[in-house]
């Protein structure tokens, strides 16, 4: 893998963050403007909406992306944030190997006890199959949530929290 000088990486690093300062600048300004009105959004837990995360810092998600609402629904219908947790089209799958390392097979599941795949085959809305990332739980705004693609089942969901409990040690 070819990396960039550091200087190069550093640069346009500095670079992202001036334009989401002016983006999160704008999303403050809506808030200010229309707060009451973001407070009473109808987001639903197991929804799955375009969520605007910024650019991130090492290796956060961030960006315009699918994310899963998690907090319950009392929150969401009450207050101005909501716990999300991000989904990613990059599956880290786990493989098998033998005794030298050599790679003998490749899972449809996930490597990281964190993860949770959602498959566009039973989920149509999602434009990739995705993992849910439990470890990358986030509260955010309501005013950085977007269109609505779509909700998952609620045994996908229990399997998902059961995840986010093992991040948590609970």
């Amino acid at each position: 893998m070819n990396k960039k000088p550091i200087k190069e990486q550093k640069a346009e690093k500095e670079d992202a963050l001036r334009t989401w300062i002016e983006k999160k600048v704008n999303l403050a300004h809506e808030w200010i403007d229309n707060e009451k009105k973001q407070k009473s959004r109808g987001i639903i837990r197991g929804g799955i909406y375009m969520c605007e995360l910024g650019e991130n810092v090492g290796a956060e998600q961030g960006e315009y992306r699918p994310a899963l609402v998690v907090s319950n629904d009392t929150i969401n219908s009450t207050s101005g944030n909501v716990s999300v947790i991000p989904l990613t089209k990059n599956l880290k799958k786990k493989v098998i190997k033998d005794k030298q390392g050599n790679l003998v097979k490749v899972l449809d599941q996930p490597r990281l006890s964190s993860h949770y795949f959602l498959k566009k085959g039973k989920y149509s809305f999602l434009d990739h199959d995705s993992a849910v990332l439990g470890e990358e739980t986030k509260t955010i705004s309501k005013v950085r949530i977007g269109e609505h693609k779509g909700n998952i089942d609620s045994g996908d969901m229990d399997r998902i929290i059961t995840r986010v409990k093992w991040v948590y040690g609970i």
